[in-house]
């Protein structure tokens, strides 16, 4: 063993073993991905990679605490590894510690202060404690440095709905949808597109996008009955016009 680290060849087997590990994760093999990089990490307990590689591995498995354990053993090594703290912050905050998920996204802008996930990481933490704010302030921090980051669009789209300003949320939501072809924005987004409408009393656009976001799949729960909400009245009207009784509300 070398005094500074492990030996050549052990680090060496090591990043053998990521390697496969990571194209077996690629080809959604995570049984055997997860068999290579344990005995990677095995192979050279110091390689911070490795051990990354292996909790990410661990993660997509359902393995949670496990996976956490080995992002913490890693922290241990390189406390102040900005893609460590990360990795560890998006697991905790996933899991409610939202603590822990502030105090690692804090010391990854220690050290990387113009990091966008960083930013991003600390804001949703924010909001996630109900700070709408702090968490809109640290959205337009990280979208300084990453003016397209999709998901730091989408939550400060979310930030200004929850804040009562549909009309930023709209523009928001607006440069967002560009960076979508034609045919490829998500529902999620067109559902907060209808909210905002709805919002603003436009009910023919929010109608239109919420029928868009049910075609698209992947709007929220309720886009649905969002929907029957706008559209009840116009059976109403219909209703009454052709000499019948309004429907029943039940």
């Amino acid at each position: 063993m070398h005094r500074g680290g492990p030996a050549p060849q052990q680090l060496a087997e090591a990043r053998r073993l990521s390697h496969e590990g990571l194209s077996a994760a690629d080809q959604q093999d995570l049984g055997n991905a997860e068999v290579l990089l344990e005995r990677a990490v095995k192979s050279c307990p110091t390689d911070i990679d490795a051990r990354r590689h292996y909790a990410d591995v661990l993660w997509q498995r359902g393995e949670r605490m496990k996976a956490v354990t080995q992002i913490n053993e890693a922290l241990r090594m390189a406390p102040d590894d900005p893609a460590l703290c990360l990795a560890g912050g998006r697991m905790t905050m996933e899991m409610g510690l939202l603590e822990d998920a502030d105090r690692l996204a804090a010391s990854a802008l220690r050290t990387s202060p113009q990091s966008a996930d960083a930013w991003h990481l600390h804001g949703q933490a924010a909001l996630a404690r109900g700070q709408t704010d702090a968490a809109l302030a640290d959205f337009h921090r990280g979208l300084a440095f990453a003016p397209d980051n999709r998901d730091l669009l989408l939550d400060t789209a979310e930030v200004y709905r929850r804040l009562g300003r549909p009309q930023r949320a709209l523009a928001t939501l607006a440069v967002l949808g560009e960076s979508y072809g034609p045919q490829e924005t998500p529902g999620l987004v067109l559902a907060l597109e209808g909210m905002a409408q709805e919002a603003l009393r436009r009910p023919e656009e929010a109608r239109e996008s919420y029928r868009q976001a049910l075609a698209r799949g992947g709007a929220p729960g309720d886009t649905a009955a969002r929907l029957a909400g706008l559209e009840l009245p116009n059976v109403a009207a219909t209703a009454v016009i052709a000499g019948g009784a309004p429907p029943a509300v039940r």
